[in-house]
């Protein structure tokens, strides 16, 4: 989003709605991937302890959430380490 001084502003992850998600692969790391009720792809990952969000191709979330050499977590665990900034409403 740009503002009319050409500025760029941040987005607030809080409209971000999550409407499909599936978990794909092995772990270490572990790995979503999905879509936002608007259309836009959503990855998710979880390696090395930290949890990063990427919206098309873009990471807008990273949060250290274990060991430095964790790669394993649940997806009850990941929806609680970001419900402050994506509402899940997963079809699962």
């Amino acid at each position: 989003m740009v503002h009319e001084n050409n500025h760029q502003i941040p987005r607030t992850l809080m409209d971000i709605k999550v409407k499909d998600l599936t978990r794909f692969g092995s772990y270490c790391p572990t790995q979503w991937d999905g879509e936002t009720d608007n259309g836009e792809k959503v990855y998710i990952r979880y390696r090395w302890g930290v949890l990063t969000i990427d919206l098309n191709g873009e990471e807008v979330f990273s949060v250290k959430a274990g060991e430095e050499f964790d790669g394993i977590m649940s997806d009850e665990d990941m929806k609680e380490f970001t419900k402050s900034t994506i509402s899940w409403e997963t079809n699962e």
